[in-house]
């Protein structure tokens, strides 16, 4: 067995001896310490069973996959197997659509449709989506008011993002014939994407998560292309990865932060291979000057999209969910040892009310009451009074981020599905579906075309049955996508010969401001979902030589 799956088996089952450890805690130091054996029986059981999951895995892929993976520009995909393709993961999703017609209200959708509604515009929420959710709902309304046809506009928007997302799923079958790989594997991410049912429950609600793993996907396609790729082709290829990587920063500041991630990397990877190689530091040249033209030409998109609205900037907060949770839960386990002076400085940042309303698993709570003026006007301060914080108690600083993204490597956590419990409608559950705007008063009415397809899609989405059976319980875990994500974008980083280090670490770079966002949602890790059976077949495709097949080196 290879050191990496022995190194890797050992560091799930860590994680998760650690999360039951955490839970443990909750109840106090008495059951922490008398767990502590079952603890560590556990720790070795997830080892083996992970050590056993990658066994199969690399098997598997030795029969199915092939041993060298080439890329293949001529084995194209025909038009209407194309289009069948995507009619079948379109069709699969309408009996979801009928059954939360017109859409599931959740989310972001309702304050980004208040804002569209009053022009009250900031930029915490992607302006593009806002004016596009905007566009349909006055579509509707049009309808409504001209013609008296009462239409619900998300029942529009609903209808081009599964159009849309059922595309860009599609393309990524399109790249998986253009490796050559059998058809079973072909047929089995059909099946991923058209009955798995957070795809479709994702397809037809009006949060911008499902636009930007659309666009997500089709740039890592895009970047895995441009490194195979070689001759007339690459023009093309630039400019589609142009427009992908471009509608991936509209549409989430994610993408924004991973661009720029890799526009570093990319410099410092041309300056090693000019040394080296000079036609491979021209790609990585080229691949930078893309990466960086794309990044500017947000900047002013965004700036044009802020003065057409007149959206104010948004709030410092949604950068600081981690440090604003560390320095809330010392207040609450230590606000009796805490100094004057040091209570004083901090409530400066975060008033004693947002700290009372500190909860492990979110930060909103907490950034709801965050003084953005203040840290605006003294962003120095805040890094004392955290630092001066962190050196008192480490303890709670390493407590509260565990706690905060437990959901990204407990196995077995349910944090996702409780994140909003005793405080937003008090509402639980593996997904929001059930919530309706205020702001639109009767216009909007749900309606339930399909009751027990809509029966079948709530008990998952809120009665989480799923989480009765640990094999279940564990594929539609979040930690279980963060894991297979982070597994195979390191095996791909740390190969050799290849170059799909790039689109890997682009993954691995959204992977960190997941982890560092404000909570663990399955709307958020659902790009991961989306690039599993990709990801998976680069991984376990032979050695990916990718450097012979686009370089002939």
């Amino acid at each position: 067995m290879k050191k990496s799956v022995v190194w890797a088996s050992l560091l799930v089952g860590a994680c998760q001896a650690l999360g039951f450890a955490m839970e443990k805690l909750e109840q106090g130091k008495g059951a922490l310490f008398a767990s502590l054996p079952l603890c560590a029986a556990m720790g070795v059981l997830w080892a083996a069973g992970t050590a056993l999951f990658f066994a199969c895995a690399r098997l598997a892929g030795r029969r199915l996959l092939p041993n060298v993976l080439s890329y293949d520009p001529q084995n194209t995909l025909s038009k209407g197997r194309f289009a069948a393709v995507w009619a079948v993961l379109f069709v699969s999703w309408v009996p979801c659509w009928l059954a939360y017609f017109p859409a599931i209200y959740s989310y972001d959708g309702e304050p980004q449709l208040i804002q569209y509604t009053t022009g009250a515009f900031d930029n915490h929420h992607p302006l593009l989506h806002t004016l596009f959710l905007g566009a349909c709902y006055d579509l509707g309304r049009f309808l409504q008011d001209r013609w008296g046809v009462f239409l619900d506009g998300m029942a529009f928007y609903a209808l081009v993002q599964m159009l849309f997302l059922s595309f860009s799923f599609t393309c990524g079958i399109s790249f998986l014939f253009h490796c050559k790989v059998r058809k079973g594997i072909l047929a089995a991410a059909v099946c991923w994407f058209a009955l798995f049912p957070v795809h479709p429950l994702m397809a037809v609600t009006t949060t911008k998560d499902t636009f930007f793993s659309a666009f997500f996907l089709l740039t890592f396609l895009g970047l895995s292309r441009l490194v195979l790729l070689k001759g007339p082709g690459r023009f093309r290829e630039r400019v589609l990865l142009f427009l992908f990587a471009l509608g991936m920063m509209l549409l989430r500041k994610n993408g924004v932060y991973l661009a720029a991630g890799t526009c570093l990397v990319l410099v410092f990877a041309w300056g090693i291979a000019r040394l080296k190689k000079r036609e491979i530091a021209r790609f990585f040249g080229g691949l930078f000057a893309g990466t960086a033209l794309c990044v500017m030409t947000f900047v002013f998109c965004d700036a044009g999209l802020m003065a057409a609205t007149g959206a104010r900037q948004g709030e410092a907060a949604e950068a600081l969910s981690i440090p604003i949770q560390q320095m809330a839960r010392t207040f609450k386990s230590n606000q009796n040892s805490l100094t004057a002076k040091e209570l004083e400085s901090l409530v400066r940042y975060i008033p004693q009310k947002g700290l009372e309303n500190y909860r492990p698993s979110i930060s909103d709570g907490v950034k709801l009451y965050f003084n953005n003026e203040e840290f605006a006007r003294d962003p120095a301060g805040f890094v004392r009074i955290w630092l001066s914080l962190l050196v008192k108690y480490p303890g709670s600083y390493g407590t509260a981020f565990l706690y905060h993204t437990m959901g990204s490597w407990y196995l077995t956590d349910t944090s996702h599905c409780m994140v909003y419990k005793d405080w937003w409608r008090d509402r639980t559950g593996y997904f929001i579906t059930d919530a309706v705007p205020v702001f639109a008063g009767d216009f909007v009415r749900k309606e339930n075309l399909c009751p027990r397809v809509r029966d079948f899609y709530e008990a998952i989405a809120t009665d989480c049955i799923h989480q009765r059976f640990l094999p279940l319980r564990i594929l539609f875990s979040p930690a279980f996508f963060c894991f297979c994500t982070a597994f195979c974008c390191l095996g791909l980083c740390l190969r050799r010969h290849s170059l799909y280090w790039i689109p890997a670490l682009a993954v691995l770079l959204y992977l960190a401001t997941v982890v560092a966002g404000p909570c663990i949602l399955v709307r958020y890790i659902y790009p991961f979902m989306a690039l599993l059976p990709f990801l998976a077949v680069l991984t376990l495709s032979g050695q990916n030589r990718v450097l012979e097949t686009a370089f002939g080196s």
